[in-house]
């Protein structure tokens, strides 16, 4: 990422944007971060020492990471978030019966959010909790997308699931299963599986489906 972000005026806008860059990586060092941010090197490495003061920052010789204040407080959100609360059995259900990862994601404009991941050594997938990415690019927001606009991508015969094949990798064709649903509020929010094309299970889409109509009828009343 070397596109310098557009720097805010206020304390807490200028504080986000510092963070904004540890979404997709473990730690940074004060002159990536100003060539990540657009900030003066001084007023980075100010708002550095202020955020390690208080937890929400660490620092590792010359690197910094996101420090244990400021992971609690994640932990807790997401622990809260009552669509993740009411989707996580769910989630290690669909798991422990497939041994497939397992996503729960949501819109947030245009841009599809990993709000968990369920998953174990059988797949490799690059996705994590609190990803965010351009929803057009992964199945999961094309097919939430096609829920918010109605205008429903192909789905899958009898599970209103959409079923994609996705990247080869190592010789390996990836299939992702996704069923959308509502999620009350005004909310929209998918469930799926992915894995290798021959470990889907020829009922994946009924199971899926089945678990994603009943978290709209959960998180509906």
């Amino acid at each position: 990422m070397s596109e310098v972000l557009d720097s805010p005026s206020s304390v807490m806008g200028r504080v986000s944007l510092l963070l904004e860059p540890f979404r997709d990586t473990d730690g940074l060092t004060l002159t990536e971060l100003c060539r990540r941010t657009g900030f003066p090197r001084s007023s980075a490495h100010r708002m550095l020492l202020q955020l390690v003061r208080v937890g929400w920052m660490r620092r590792s010789g010359t690197t910094y990471h996101l420090g244990p204040k400021i992971v609690e407080l994640g932990a807790l959100a997401q622990a809260h978030d009552r669509i993740h609360s009411a989707a996580l059995p769910a989630m290690y259900d669909l798991h422990r019966d497939t041994g497939l990862v397992v996503h729960l994601t949501v819109l947030d404009g245009d841009q599809l959010v990993y709000l968990e991941k369920v998953s174990g050594i059988r797949v490799a997938d690059s996705s994590w909790a609190g990803q965010r990415r351009p929803a057009e690019e992964t199945v999961a927001g094309l097919a939430l997308l096609a829920h918010r606009d109605g205008t429903h991508a192909a789905l899958e015969a009898g599970s209103g699931c959409s079923v994609v094949d996705g990247a080869v990798q190592g010789g390996t064709c990836f299939r992702h299963v996704v069923a959308t649903f509502s999620a009350g509020d005004g909310e929209i929010a998918a469930l799926s599986l992915a894995g290798p094309a021959e470990a889907i299970p020829e009922d994946a889409g009924r199971r899926v489906r089945r678990a994603a109509d009943h978290l709209a009828v959960t998180l509906a009343t």
